[in-house]
């Protein structure tokens, strides 16, 4: 995350994020599913500028910036900019917190795809929570600001800690974070049509799962030698049932592409691994061809 003084507005720009490892555990008793997954951080970001305004209200700009203009707008999911966005989910959040009376007019870019899997909302809520404490002088804990991110989605606190890469648990609030000896690079392709998070949760049955080893994903992924065998996403396969353009991004990745592919989350967006940031070039190159899909090489931040 990067906050900006730009004269008297406030910029944030957030990351979007790639589960390379994901297993479900099961479903707690509050009804919420317990995770074990491993997030990394990457340079894909949503925009976020906080300007003063008169009136004791938050308004919210939205403008969506596509890679692909030929995409139908039709086919896209819908920006929303009313009380369910998760940013002025988070502002109206801290308001009640703190009682500030401040008006402010929040100007978000979206350029992380929405339903796919890669946490835009939640990005945008953590740099929320951390523009709006900065900007209205709230002066909350870090401490604070995680309870209230926790309220607000699964991988709100995952932004909000910003680590480079982090093995998340529970329902992503408890975060490790893992150090890198090396940059990722991964070249990621997203379908217009997307997934929705709970209706995916659904669709997961545990009986078919198998239950994969976090620590023996980290140790591969921190020497460099991460393979196909170690990519594991337990929401892959009801994702495929759910929506067969996942299916096809993951076969047409693999067909081009020698390195790990994956889904991340809990879709539409899927992944392969990369070398260098040149063969990430050279693939996004090819599926550009692809004009269904939308295609980001993205590298870890360092």
């Amino acid at each position: 995350m990067v906050v900006r003084h730009q004269g008297p507005s406030l910029v944030i720009h957030t990351p979007a994020k790639l589960n390379l490892f994901l297993d479900v555990l099961g479903k707690r008793p509050d009804g919420y599913h317990s995770l074990e997954t491993v997030m990394v951080s990457v340079g894909l970001y949503d925009s976020l500028v906080f300007r003063e305004i008169e009136s004791n209200q938050t308004r919210l700009n939205c403008h969506r910036c596509e890679s692909r203009p030929t995409f139908e707008k039709q086919t896209l999911p819908t920006l929303p900019a009313g009380p369910d966005n998760l940013v002025l989910r988070a502002a109206d959040l801290l308001r009640k917190q703190t009682g500030c009376d401040q008006g402010v007019e929040i100007t978000l870019v979206k350029r992380i795809p929405m339903q796919a899997g890669m946490g835009g909302g939640s990005s945008d809520a953590a740099a929320t929570l951390v523009g709006l404490n900065q900007f209205w002088g709230c002066d909350l804990t870090s401490e604070k600001l995680h309870m209230l991110a926790a309220e607000l989605g699964s991988d709100v606190n995952f932004f909000l800690e910003s680590p480079i890469a982090a093995v998340c648990r529970g329902r992503g609030e408890v975060i490790e974070p893992v150090r890198l000896s090396r940059r990722f690079h991964a070249v990621v392709a997203c379908p217009s049509s997307g997934l929705s998070t709970a209706n995916v949760f659904r669709a997961w049955a545990s009986e078919r799962q198998r239950h994969a080893s976090v620590t023996s994903f980290v140790s591969q992924m921190q020497r460099g030698t991460l393979s196909q065998h170690d990519i594991h996403n337990a929401l892959e396969r009801p994702a495929r049932e759910l929506n067969g353009d996942v299916a096809r991004t993951l076969d047409s990745l693999r067909r081009i592409a020698n390195g790990p592919v994956g889904m991340s989350g809990s879709g539409t967006s899927c992944f392969v691994l990369c070398r260098t940031a040149r063969e990430a070039g050279v693939i996004a190159g090819r599926l550009s061809f692809d004009r269904s899909l939308r295609v980001f090489p993205v590298s870890s931040r360092v």
